[in-house]
């Protein structure tokens, strides 16, 4: 019984990351997505609505941010520049771990500099064309659809034995009470992980996550050195961030 509803939970927050990445989505992808019956997500979906994460409309649904506003192209045209704002940092000869988000995932595409490594437990890495000077390493591990990401021993294994000079993460949510959070509970450790083998931290997350809290932390404020995030990030926030020990904040478009 534990199991059944660990999987249906797991699912639940891998729809939320899902459409996070997409805007509006029909029912039946999704439920081709994850190998279940439409009549399954509409229960998950009920579930989404009733939290307050999802709107319901004729056949299709989309995510709803803290406010109520639905995720819109412009959200998704911050993630892109945020993922191209981070890329600046990767300097030539870096290792560089990049985690499950999918605006961290996007910061690969933007790398200009030269003999770079990237290692991620991200599987959908794999549909990427890196740019001529990156290579890319999978950590391997047991495989979580529809996300593709990559976790359990092996994986963990993996990161353990590399020192990477950047750490290029992705969140759910980012607040100075709780710190780095993220919804889904066994990325965890990884992401953990990641930052304890890595020289400089970067978090990659635009302002429907900053002050906001999800269920399962990985991180500190303190562990931040530089935030990469929108113009529309909540201002307040930011300053009690940078007193949690934050270092730094970066919005796309500065010099």
């Amino acid at each position: 019984m534990g199991t059944s509803r660990s999987l249906v939970e797991s699912r639940r927050a891998e729809i939320v990351e899902t459409l996070s990445g997409r805007g509006n989505t029909k029912v039946t992808e999704l439920a081709e997505e994850f190998g279940v019956s439409t009549l399954t997500i509409r229960r998950d979906l009920d579930f989404l609505v009733e939290k307050g994460l999802v709107r319901r409309l004729h056949g299709s649904v989309e995510l709803i941010d803290p406010l109520g506003s639905p995720i819109s192209s412009s959200a998704i045209l911050a993630k892109r520049s945020i993922a191209e704002e981070a890329a600046r940092f990767v300097e030539d000869g870096d290792t560089v771990f990049i985690n499950t988000s999918s605006t961290a995932l996007s910061v690969i595409e933007h790398i200009t500099s030269q003999n770079v490594t990237v290692v991620t437990n991200n599987g959908k890495a794999l549909q990427l064309t890196p740019p001529p000077g990156v290579s890319v390493i999978l950590t391997g591990g047991e495989i979580r659809q529809p996300k593709w990401s990559m976790s359990g021993e092996f994986a963990l294994s993996t990161v353990k034995h590399i020192n990477a000079a950047k750490a290029i993460l992705g969140c759910s949510g980012f607040s100075a009470d709780r710190g780095i959070t993220t919804l889904v509970s066994h990325e965890t450790s990884i992401n953990s992980l990641m930052l304890e083998h890595s020289d400089a931290h970067l978090l990659v997350a635009d302002c429907t996550k900053i002050g906001t809290n999800s269920s399962f932390r990985y991180g500190s404020a303190a562990q931040v050195d530089i935030l990469v995030t929108d113009e529309n990030s909540d201002e307040e926030e930011i300053v009690r961030l940078k007193r949690a020990g934050m270092r730094k904040v970066v919005y796309p478009g500065d010099k």
